[in-house]
């Protein structure tokens, strides 16, 4: 198949639940679906990038053995999207790199990171439970300390379906790169799990290992 094939398959798949239900009533009661329409074509993207090969081999892993590959996915999923020379050069220098705000929208859209940073910041204010004078800012106010943990946004509108996503940009065809990376301290080792989705995922794909360390001391 080819990468436009695979993220046609996705979205002709979101699109199939989409229709299943009989109106937007029903499908705001579909949590999963929604979010699935919210961030379409960046799954289509993604899903383009691995390709069939390596998704049917990641699918086969949990079919196989859902309690053993049910943990132990890499840290990070890397993605960038590309328009390659036009020339039979292939010098990655005439390169052009593909704005995913412009093509994709979504959470890549500028306004959707502001707001995503903001959020951040005042949630990491919220947390902070700094001693004041040797006393916790908490402890004589009438005010609870606000939950650590992270919720997600409730969808009270029924999202727009988007338009399915061409592997094309200002005319130009686009090749989306996917790489898996696992971080790991220099004193960290990967657990037989971890070795095991790095091996299924770099026969197909791509997948790395960061490690990173303590900046030396200065004698």
């Amino acid at each position: 198949q080819t990468d436009q094939s695979v993220g046609d398959l996705v979205y002709d798949s979101v699109k199939a639940r989409w229709d299943s239900h009989a109106n937007d009533e029903s499908r705001m009661k579909d949590v999963p679906l929604l979010r699935d329409v919210a961030e379409l074509r960046t799954l289509s993207m993604i899903a383009a990038g691995l390709g069939g090969q390596a998704l049917s081999s990641m699918f086969r892993a949990l079919a196989f053995d859902y309690r053993h590959y049910s943990g132990g996915l890499p840290d990070l999923l890397l993605a960038r999207a590309r328009c390659p020379p036009t020339d039979t050069s292939g010098d990655s220098k005439d390169n052009h790199f593909v704005d995913l705000g412009e093509w994709i929208g979504e959470a890549f859209c500028k306004d959707c990171i502001e707001e995503e940073n903001l959020n951040r910041s005042i949630s990491m204010l919220a947390d902070r439970d700094d001693d004041f004078l040797g006393c916790s800012k908490n402890v004589d106010s009438g005010y609870n300390k606000f939950s650590s943990k992270k919720k997600r946004q409730k969808i009270s509108v029924i999202p727009a379906f988007p338009n399915k996503l061409q592997l094309i940009h200002c005319e130009n065809l686009v090749e989306v790169d996917c790489m898996f990376v696992e971080v790991k301290s220099a004193n960290d080792r990967l657990d037989a799990r971890q070795e095991d989705w790095l091996n299924i995922i770099d026969m197909c794909g791509a997948a790395r290992v960061c490690k990173f360390g303590s900046k030396k001391q200065s004698k």
